[in-house]
């Protein structure tokens, strides 16, 4: 089972304008959703500040450094991700909380309490292990195609060297 999952090495220039970091320099990283797909971006503060915020699904800040190691993504900041999906009602994000719980299910992070119907929607409720802490997530029926394109984006972002297999 994989404990820690690893980003791609942050690029070392802007995603939206190529200026290349210096030394020290913050850099706003970003998971975003353009034109329905999961994409990871490296930002200088003027493209930050002048992004669409409404393609935002979780940013975060960091400095730019010289040989520094790839940036770690632990499982717990896989369920703050999935907690900042679940507050959003548009499709999309739907459907990649859908995913991202069933991977978390699978590597036993969150565990299947029960299925109920919210009207006509089928909706799981999940608990996170050694917790009290739950999270509904509504059950999506996605094509296959769909499911392989989340599933690719989503392991593209936290491990660019594994094959989608979710």
């Amino acid at each position: 089972m994989v404990k820690d999952w690893q980003y791609s090495k942050r690029n070392q220039q802007c995603s939206d304008c190529e200026h290349s970091f210096t030394d020290g320099e913050d850099v706003f990283s970003m998971l975003r959703m353009f034109e329905g797909d999961l994409q990871r971006a490296d930002l200088c503060r003027a493209c930050f500040d002048a992004r669409d915020e409404s393609t935002d699904v979780v940013y975060w800040r960091t400095s730019q450094h010289e040989n520094r190691q790839a940036l770690r993504l632990d499982f717990d900041m896989l369920l703050a991700l999935l907690e900042k999906l679940l507050a959003d009602e548009r499709d999309d994000r739907k459907d990649l909380s859908y995913l991202l719980s069933l991977l978390l299910v699978r590597h036993r992070k969150l565990r299947l309490e029960r299925v109920q119907m919210k009207g006509p929607q089928e909706v799981m409720l999940l608990r996170k292990t050694r917790t009290k802490k739950t999270f509904a997530v509504e059950s999506r029926e996605m094509t296959d195609e769909r499911r392989s394109e989340l599933s690719k984006q989503l392991t593209e972002l936290v491990d660019p060297t594994k094959e989608a297999n979710i």
